[in-house]
């Protein structure tokens, strides 16, 4: 006996403590093999994504040149915001940078893919985007993983170990978004041009006018004149819906706006749901949202907003069955808000989100292609 400890409690005592010396240790070595699984995993989604796009520019755009050294400098491309610390003029300044910025990414999808056509080239372009988007998280995961290795920081590695679920779940469906977009097939934020063509039915394509990236229709509905605007398809396009509106508004004499787009759901809420609020839906950076409402005021408009609810993941993942078919659902509430403005209203519909494989004119929903697993999981075909 030592200090009136048998020699089994100074074993169990010594094994405690070495415990809590090593624990740390061991947990740490064990995230970092779990997020150094993931890292690698998301390296090779960006590695097959730039494969997608180099495959794609090759096969549409015939090249000169091979167009992997031009894509993996492009990857690295970003773009730097305005000062914010004097706000006024900080929209325009924030929309001039964001309009180089699709300069570049026109220059850059005219070396790879130089003799493809507006549409798939339009694809280029947003797969390019989806995959700048990809890469950017990549490098930010590895960063933090880096990081906690080199400075032994066991909150940093817990809390990235934490968050990786939803970022993997975010990051595969971007993933799977940069194949739809190569492919031209719609994804889920396709719902606000896929309802504002279905506004279109039984229209001739005489009746339609291109304003730059963005289409327009003007027509009459139980008395009440309608214009109806939505991004050019079935490329992949958002559209300068801001710019375009806020022209349409004055030239156009219109009382009333209706704004239709994909909305984020809550966990919990069907995907589909279809909701009815006042104001201008529009996400992104908030340019677009700026020069709606900044327009609408001075004018005095009401202003009326339509979404249906799915989640980040289907958002910008392959449009779905359920998704499509909410599109009918979100119809039928165009059309009844549409009733309450008195006859004779000027009203004009945006149809919000990325065109994607949504055709001008949609005379029935079995005409947009839906994911395939949707699919089988409901017996369509």
């Amino acid at each position: 006996m030592i200090f009136g400890d048998t020699t089994l409690n100074i074993l169990a005592i010594m094994g405690l403590v070495l415990l809590i010396l090593i624990f740390p240790w061991l947990m740490r070595i064990r995230m970092i093999s779990s997020v150094s699984k993931i890292v690698r995993e998301l390296e090779e989604m960006v590695t097959q994504s730039k494969k997608i796009l180099i495959n794609t520019s090759q096969k549409e755009g015939n090249p000169p040149l091979d167009p992997q050294e031009s894509v993996e400098n492009f990857i690295q491309f970003f773009i730097i915001p305005p000062a914010g610390m004097d706000p006024a003029g900080i929209v325009k300044k924030f929309d001039q940078i964001l309009e180089l910025g699709e300069e570049r990414f026109h220059e850059m999808v005219n070396i790879i893919a130089p003799e493809a056509d507006l549409e798939i080239k339009s694809n280029i372009i947003m797969a390019l985007k989806a995959t700048i988007g990809l890469n950017s998280v990549f490098k930010l995961v590895r960063h933090n993983l880096e990081l906690s290795r080199k400075t032994g920081n066991l909150q940093l590695l817990l809390s990235l170990q934490m968050n990786l679920p939803i970022i993997l779940r975010l990051v595969k469906s971007q993933y799977e978004s940069v194949k739809s977009f190569s492919e031209g097939k719609p994804i889920g934020d396709g719902l606000g041009p896929l309802v504002a063509s279905l506004m279109m039915q039984g229209h001739e394509n005489k009746n339609l006018k291109e304003i730059d990236d963005m289409i327009m229709f003007q027509g009459d509905f139980q008395g009440r004149n309608l214009t109806i605007i939505r991004a050019r398809g079935p490329g992949a396009r958002i559209g300068k819906v801001g710019k375009i509106s806020s022209r349409i508004i004055d030239k156009n004499k219109i009382d009333r706006i209706i704004s239709i787009d994909a909305a984020i759901k809550m966990e919990g809420e069907k995907t589909g749901t279809v909701a009815e609020g006042i104001g201008v839906v529009i996400g992104g950076p908030g340019t677009d949202k700026w020069f709606i409402e900044e327009k609408s005021i001075s004018r005095g408009l009401k202003m009326d907003a339509i979404i249906v609810k799915m989640s980040p993941e289907e958002a910008i993942s392959p449009m779905t069955k359920k998704i499509r078919d909410s599109a009918a659902k979100a119809l039928k509430t165009l059309e009844n808000s549409i009733k309450r403005s008195p006859e004779g209203s000027r009203i004009l519909i945006i149809g919000v989100g990325n065109s994607c494989g949504i055709p001008h004119h949609v005379s029935h929903l079995s005409q947009i292609e839906i994911k395939k697993e949707e699919m089988v999981i409901n017996g369509d075909s």
